[in-house]
């Protein structure tokens, strides 16, 4: 991959972040501290460009990231309900590019009024576009013991590897069920 877009991706994903650096010839990470940012590695630094912003000042941010687009490769860790971010980011993912969009476990559930669950409509919105492939990694549970724990870092970031490495339409990292002994 030539260009790759890490965003959300210097806290539990940074070793998935770290995995696309080492494949791609450049990297923009976009975080509100991507300026104090280190894979502790010389060369692979040397391919980041960082971006430290915040999406809550959305259209500066898009203006912002859209200055180094197109990418041929993203991996996304964004909140929930940022539709016009996620869509600003889709425009800018090259024609035969990849992107990898990790999600937390509520995001497959349906509204409370029956609305789609947030995975199942950008499910939809990237069934209709050919030309760029998508891949959902919803981030579970383990249970363990008869007890319920979160995800490690460790566990997060293989999965989004393992996403990366050959993507799926959807992939579950821990469990998801049964839904009432997530941890709390």
């Amino acid at each position: 991959m030539r260009k790759a877009l890490l965003l959300g991706t210097t806290g539990m994903l940074a070793a998935a972040a770290r995995h696309v650096a080492m494949q791609a010839d450049e990297c923009v990470l976009v975080s509100r501290n991507a300026g104090a940012f280190s894979f502790g590695s010389a060369a692979l630094d040397a391919k980041l460009t960082r971006l430290p912003l915040s999406y809550d000042g959305e259209a500066v941010f898009v203006s912002a990231l859209a200055g180094h687009a197109p990418f041929d490769f993203a991996l996304t860790w964004i909140r929930p309900r940022a539709e016009r971010l996620r869509a600003a980011i889709d425009a800018m993912i090259a024609p035969g590019g990849l992107l990898v969009e990790v999600m937390g476990s509520r995001s497959i559930l349906t509204g409370s009024n029956g609305e789609p669950s947030i995975a199942a409509i950008r499910a939809d919105a990237f069934a209709h576009q050919t030309d760029i492939a998508y891949a959902q990694l919803v981030l579970g549970f383990m249970r363990e013991n008869g007890a319920s724990r979160w995800l490690t870092h460790e566990e997060i970031s293989a999965a989004a590897i393992a996403q990366i490495v050959a993507p799926q339409p959807r992939r579950i990292a821990g469990t998801l069920e049964p839904w009432e002994e997530r941890p709390r």
